[in-house]
């Protein structure tokens, strides 16, 4: 009886790690994010003038990094 039990539940085991592995892995793989700096002080500044700033962003992942939405703070 206890040989059927770990028979079983080592079928379970690698029935899961089929099912749920590749999956996992991909998620690993996935694009990531990195940013140069992720903050950036104007200091003071004039009303009425325009300024700007560049963030550089880099992909260190494996799959394509898309960006869908950008909200300034």
């Amino acid at each position: 009886m206890r040989k059927i039990l770990a028979l079983l539940a080592l079928l379970l085991l690698l029935l899961a790690e089929a099912l749920i592995g590749p999956s996992f892995a991909r998620a690993l793989a996935g694009p990531k994010m990195v940013l140069k700096e992720t903050s950036f002080d104007f200091g003071a500044v004039e009303q009425g003038k325009t300024i700007a700033h560049t963030f550089i962003v880099y992909n260190k992942g494996a799959q394509p990094l898309r960006i869908k939405r950008v909200r300034p703070g």
